[in-house]
């Protein structure tokens, strides 16, 4: 459908199909995670929306037996959902993160299939594996940091942002600190594994067939429904990381093409079935009514208090048309520094902006600047709370 092709590679227009908004509250972001435990529900809700990273409450699913990121993620969720369910019709009222090309066992539906031989075809494998004795055959570590009894495996995966018990030095840096062995299921060693997006048929279903309809759009996401009403009530894809170019996998250990053996033709058929789900994936979203962060605009904000005069009359008088390029795809205006140090009246400032050139798809707040812990909250600006109207002809 029109729609749903849009926002494919190459489209000047991707927009949600969701009904847009004006008012200034509903129209604030914040994406964050926090490391110490749940996010405070009571922060989330000064925000119109608040997209869940990976990495929150990761000091509680890190010391898990199994970890259970995901489980978390989802609880967090529903809690914003209870106390503040958002506007039906509108943009979902909180997001999560589904990475796009690294299958993170500590995700429970990432784990059961690497954990299952039958679906060895849909992970990507080190070169000439053979067991234990390959630990230090590659640049990155094939077994976890927990002597005497440590957990091996053949598929290809770094240690780049993953939980660690502490004590193994550099090749094991830690990313949330397990204080026993970390536990990511009985059978592989946590990790940052790697999709292969060609994965072949299993029981009637190919990989991409799962990645879509099983690990991005299940009833964790696009498919939650109210628990007391039973009506639809979606929780969003957010943040949908990485992604895989000829050079590997995006934040991965640079050395992956040497450590799997993949040919230039292997690597050029791992992208192009990477590219086709996402181009699937994106498809089915949109059409269904979703969106992802990766789909919008990061460039709303143009900071005009930073400009001379010249500089910002000419920047409003390109955007001060009835219908500017910028608003055919939702744009995010993005508050630098994660609010630190951002006064009052700079605050105020970037409102005035927003409000002077937004289009009906936009959001202000904050996208990512890292983790926060305990209480340590984003600060909002005093407008935030107010009603300022919708626009003639809005």
């Amino acid at each position: 459908p029109a729609v749903a092709a849009q926002c494919l590679p190459g489209s000047t227009t991707c927009l949600p199909t969701w009904k847009p908004t004006w008012d200034m509250y509903r129209s604030t972001v914040l994406y964050t995670c926090n490391n110490s435990g749940m996010h405070d529900v009571s922060h989330a809700i000064k925000f119109g929306i608040v997209v869940y990273d990976w990495s929150n409450a990761k000091a509680l699913w890190a010391n898990a037996h199994p970890m259970n990121s995901q489980e978390l993620l989802t609880k967090n969720a529903k809690a914003v959902l209870a106390a503040e369910p958002g506007v039906p019709g509108e943009a979902p009222r909180v997001w999560v993160y589904r990475n796009t090309i690294k299958g993170l066992n500590w995700y429970s539906s990432v784990r059961k299939k690497l954990d299952d031989p039958k679906y060895a075809s849909w992970f990507i494998k080190f070169k000439d594996y053979k067991g234990p004795q390959s630990n230090n055959s590659y640049h990155v570590p094939a077994c976890d940091w927990a002597p005497p009894n440590p957990k091996c495996s053949g598929f290809y995966h770094d240690q780049e942002q993953t939980p660690e018990h502490p004590g193994g030095g550099p090749a094991y840096p830690v990313d949330g600190a397990c204080k026993e062995q970390c536990d990511c299921g009985e059978v592989n060693p946590c990790g940052e594994y790697i999709f292969d997006h060609r994965g072949g048929a299993v029981e009637g279903r190919t990989f991409r067939e799962w990645f879509i309809s099983e690990y991005m759009i299940t009833n964790e996401t696009l498919l939650h429904r109210n628990p007391g009403t039973g009506r639809p009530q979606p929780i969003g894809l957010g943040w949908l990381d990485d992604e895989m170019d000829m050079r590997g996998p995006s934040e991965e250990d640079s050395h992956y093409i040497e450590d799997t053996g993949a040919s230039s033709e292997s690597m050029k058929s791992q992208v192009a079935a990477y590219r086709q789900s996402m181009r699937e994936l994106t498809q089915k979203v949109v059409a269904m009514g979703g969106f992802y962060w990766q789909l919008m605009d990061g460039g709303g904000m143009k900071t005009l208090s930073k400009m001379n005069k010249e500089q910002c009359q000419q920047t409003l008088r390109a955007l001060c048309v009835p219908k500017p390029a910028t608003w055919n795809k939702m744009q995010l205006y993005n508050i630098p520094n994660g609010g630190e140090g951002v006064s009052p009246a700079a605050f105020t400032e970037y409102t005035a902006e927003f409000l002077l050139t937004r289009g009906p798809y936009a959001l202000l707040g904050y996208s990512w600047c890292g983790c926060t812990n305990g209480q340590h909250a984003r600060p909002r600006a005093k407008e935030w709370d107010e009603d300022f109207g919708e626009p003639a002809g809005g």
